[in-house]
């Protein structure tokens, strides 16, 4: 059954069974998403996911034989694709507790050839006891603070700066007043890290770890505060290769990611801000990997080292009927930790530094919204990771410009 099919039956089901249980206290649904068109136009190609919605960054210079940039092509499109559908579900008590659930799906699909089609974004139940929540199913990674991120009109929700990632887990959140901690493990699904065979979930689920989370949040109505990490264990390879011969290979290697943000409230006035630290992140549509830094073909066994990457974004933000704000956004590739002997994994690993600034305008009335955002993004190319050299060498950049108006109504 194709997903799409398969998510309108779900819609046709849900919408059964809220008239069934409509008049039963122990079970509800109620609908809630928007409609949304983007129309955007571009000085140059994009690094992007379903064709410029959502941009990573600028593409790099490709020259022709007469010295001129083939990627150097303006372009323009509109699209609906982000809108969006949610059930909030409350079902019968469990003992002693509450139960409720989400599902929302969107038409990005889940690659470039079946845009427009259904993809699976939120599916989760609630487990709810005092104050402890159990939450299993596909959710935000643990990770990632759903109080405090980018409010850019962009999708990609300011992408590359951000852990931004959605993932299959378990996660338990203990509240303590205006304090709370968690900790969760989760696989990987729709956002993955490269390896051998290219970008799978497998190589997490083939070292039979799950990626491991924690942190702190503390939340009032005038300030906000998180903090976490994640380390994540994976297998690149099931065999070691020497001419025609293999041997069966078991080697795991574990990387880390650290975040902390905060984000101070003043009426209508919001002053938000994040740092980052990451370890082989493409799972979080972010540079970086990780490398082979040593062959012992005796034992046939590998050795990895990771690369890595810092980021941080700051945002200034009015919000009441009018809305004004402005993120800028800082990334820098670190390297490779040692030096590299072999296969070299990751995403941008001839990317030196990333700089964005995301100025906007809009105005909300009653469910509906209209804004324009501009974003000007800058991507330093070089020599690439490798063999030769762990670090991005001999960088130079590249500027693009996205201005872009959407069109939001909300239900």
């Amino acid at each position: 059954m194709k997903i799409s099919k398969l998510f309108f039956s779900l819609f046709i089901f849900t919408l059964i069974a809220n008239k069934l249980f409509a008049q039963a206290d122990a079970f509800s649904i109620k609908f809630v998403g928007f409609i949304k068109t983007d129309a955007f136009y571009q000085t140059r190609q994009m690094v992007s996911l379903r064709e410029d919605h959502i941009t990573l960054w600028p593409s790099n210079k490709s020259l022709d034989k007469n010295g001129e940039d083939l990627n150097e092509v303006k372009n323009f499109h509109i699209l609906s694709i982000q809108t969006r559908l949610g059930a909030k579900i409350d079902g019968p008590g469990i003992f002693g507790g509450k139960t409720s659930g989400y599902v929302e799906t969107e038409f990005l699909g889940t690659t470039e050839a079946d845009i427009n089609s259904f993809r699976l974004r939120h599916a989760y139940v609630d487990f709810i006891f005092d104050n402890t929540t159990i939450r299993a199913g596909q959710f935000w990674h643990p990770i990632f603070s759903t109080d405090n991120f980018p409010d850019v009109l962009n999708f990609n929700t300011g992408i590359p700066f951000i852990p931004f990632n959605r993932s299959p887990q378990i996660k338990i959140t203990q509240k303590f007043d205006k304090f709370s901690i968690f900790a969760g493990i989760n696989t990987q699904r729709d956002f993955t890290i490269d390896g051998p065979d290219g970008y799978s979930p497998k190589y997490v689920r083939n070292s039979i770890i799950p990626e491991a989370s924690f942190g702190v949040n503390y939340s009032s109505p005038t300030f906000v505060f998180n903090a976490a990490a994640s380390a994540k264990t994976f297998q690149p390879y099931t065999a070691f290769t020497i001419g025609a011969d293999k041997y069966k290979n078991d080697d795991k290697f574990t990387t880390f990611v650290a975040t902390t943000n905060f984000k101070f409230k003043f009426d209508k006035i919001q002053f938000k801000a994040q740092a980052n630290y990451f370890q082989n992140a493409p799972d979080f549509l972010n540079i970086g990997g990780y490398a082979i830094k040593a062959i012992d073909s005796v034992n046939h066994s590998y050795e990895f080292t990771p690369i890595s990457s810092v980021s941080g974004w700051l945002e200034l933000m009015y919000k009441d009927a009018w809305e004004f704000g402005i993120v800028g956004g800082y990334l820098q590739n670190l390297g490779a930790a040692d030096d590299i002997k072999g296969a070299v994994f990751g995403r941008g690993l001839d990317i030196e530094k990333i700089i964005k600034v995301f100025p906007r305008i809009a105005y909300n009335y009653n469910k509906s919204k209209i804004g324009f955002e501009t974003e000007w993004s800058q991507a330093y190319y070089g020599k690439k990771i490798s063999t030769t050299n762990k670090k991005v060498e001999d960088a130079k950049s590249v500027d693009a410009l996205r201005f872009l108006l959407v069109f939001y109504l909300f239900f």
